[in-house]
């Protein structure tokens, strides 16, 4: 890999040849990968409904993989954005929404089941850009369904990604506390002083 790409993490470098072969041989832009990962996880979805499971879920895993891929682009070329990080994360949701209903179309779960982990999946998401906390681990459980009942599945994500947003708030509240105690006084006097630290 050449010295002068920055690749933050081990998986990058890991990825370097695939990130390369995306990027500089076939043209393909961070956005453009998304999108291809966003296909792969609709058609995912539709073989799910179809109660087409291993076609499902071996559809999804490209999904994802291309989803980490766009990341990895953008990382190790220098082309991160704000409006890209907003792009993945709306795929992300897109694509999960679409999976999580397939499974209760197909009947493996009930559509309640599925609404409570979009909802603790929602408050993950709202959070997470000022919180920075998100194992991302959503789908992969779904995995799991192989071995495990689907309802026990959906019930972990549930859980995991409610668990995941009280962390998130105690992690923003820290974050809070740190910039109110940087400032001095007290909560009365400070705390609009923080906020506006934090705009």
């Amino acid at each position: 890999m050449p010295a002068d790409i920055p690749v933050r993490s081990r998986v990058d470098r890991f990825n370097w040849p695939i990130l390369r072969l995306l990027h500089e041989r076939l043209g393909l832009a961070p956005s453009t990968v998304t999108y291809l990962g966003l296909a792969m996880s609709l058609a995912a979805a539709a073989a799910i409904a179809l109660r087409q499971l291993h076609l499902g879920l071996l559809l999804m895993a490209v999904g994802q993989l291309l989803d980490g891929y766009d990341g990895g682009i953008a990382r190790a070329y220098g082309l991160g954005s704000s409006a890209g990080e907003r792009l993945d994360t709306l795929a992300d949701r897109i694509a999960e929404t679409a999976i999580f209903l397939a499974f209760a179309i197909s009947g493996w779960v009930t559509l309640g089941t599925v609404v409570l982990a979009l909802v603790a999946i929602g408050l993950v998401t709202s959070i997470e850009r000022r919180s920075r906390f998100d194992p991302g681990f959503k789908r992969f459980v779904l995995y799991f369904g192989l071995f495990v009942p689907y309802p026990i599945l959906f019930t972990v994500i549930f859980g995991a990604n409610i668990a995941v947003s009280v962390i998130g708030l105690l992690i923003i509240d820290c974050k809070f506390q740190v910039t109110m105690d940087a400032l001095g006084g007290d909560l009365d006097t400070v705390a609009s002083r923080a906020v506006a630290l934090e705009e």
